[in-house]
């Protein structure tokens, strides 16, 4: 596995380049979202032409600045900036303009990254990608108050608000120099964390009454299909709180959550906690994350993804 190469090292090819394009992982999260909206800023403050390349994201996210950022590629860049992104498979559709990109960066905090970049910078002990982007960005781009609360909200998306064992001490500090920048942070917080559409609240109502627990209790598993989605009016866009409630179950070691994408594609996500390692868990299915925190995509209809889950996760256990 190719090692890090060194800020200074990435700082001078992204300087090189005047066509960049920015994408983190299909289905983007806060933390995706706010690394690409708040580097593409500060890129373009810095004179260069930048394209973001996300996926729609949910409603909430809108609360992370930069967002006219995101449209559609013109063609290939002098440089791609893959963020946020364990491995170019999860960039999706933006995978395409990284294979025509002159140069390509991954920069990323999931310690099963394939460092699949020309170069690469990957910190699994960081809390985030927005982090990581930040230490990037202090002392050699100006930051301002739109770029800050775009890091800030992946702070908080990636720590639970500050609650995940990631969170670290430079974690806080950092968090203290975006609020210095007079953000949003209690309207961001409250966005993300209790802040929900009705249809949202329906589907996790669904999903927690298909909830059950496996081995003694050691593991809450829960899916939702298609049907139950459109049923609720909503869509898989509305689903990411879904893991952290289950996760809450007590004396429960792993909590489990299945969706249906299509009839024969089902995505698992994955918590674990002390000792529990679910990111080998996802890796099984060629997933990955963190130690904690993983997911994967399953290529089966939604009952038997959960077998399969359950079949490894009784090997685990």
């Amino acid at each position: 596995m190719r090692e890090n190469n060194t800020k200074q090292e990435i700082l001078e090819q992204i300087a090189r380049a005047n066509t960049i394009q920015i994408a983190g992982h299909t289905n983007p999260d806060g933390d995706a979202i706010g690394a690409c909206l708040a580097m593409g800023a500060a890129l373009v403050a810095a004179g260069k032409k930048v394209t973001v390349l996300l996926e729609a994201y949910a409603p909430k996210y809108t609360v992370i600045p930069n967002g006219h950022l995101v449209k559609a590629a013109e063609g290939p860049a002098d440089l791609f900036l893959a963020l946020d992104c364990g491995d170019e498979g999860r960039l999706g559709q933006a995978a395409e303009w990284f294979h025509q990109a002159a140069y390509t960066i991954n920069i990323d905090h999931h310690g099963s990254n394939t460092r699949y970049g020309q170069m690469n910078y990957v910190e699994g002990d960081a809390s985030s990608t927005c982090e990581i982007v930040y230490g990037f960005l202090e002392g050699n781009y100006e930051i301002d108050r739109d770029m800050a609360s775009g890091l800030y909200a992946g702070l908080i998306y990636d720590t639970g608000g500050f609650r995940h064992s990631s969170t670290s001490p430079e974690t806080m500090r950092i968090a203290g120099e975006l609020m210095k920048k007079g953000i949003p942070f209690t309207e961001i917080y409250n966005r993300f964390f209790d802040s929900r559409s009705f249809s949202e609240l329906k589907i996790m109502g669904q999903a927690l009454e298909n909830a059950a627990l496996f081995f003694d209790g050691k593991v809450v598993c829960a899916t939702v299909t298609t049907e139950e989605i459109v049923r609720c009016h909503g869509t898989n866009k509305e689903l990411d709180a879904i893991i952290n409630y289950l996760n809450g179950v007590q004396g429960t070691a792993v909590a489990c959550f299945l969706y249906e994408k299509t009839p024969t594609e089902v995505k698992a996500s994955f918590r674990g906690k002390d000792g529990y390692d679910v990111c080998a868990l996802a890796q099984k299915f060629g997933g990955g994350g963190h130690v904690k925190a993983a997911g994967c995509t399953i290529a089966a209809p939604i009952e038997k993804a959960k077998e399969m889950v359950l079949a490894e996760m009784e090997k685990m256990l």
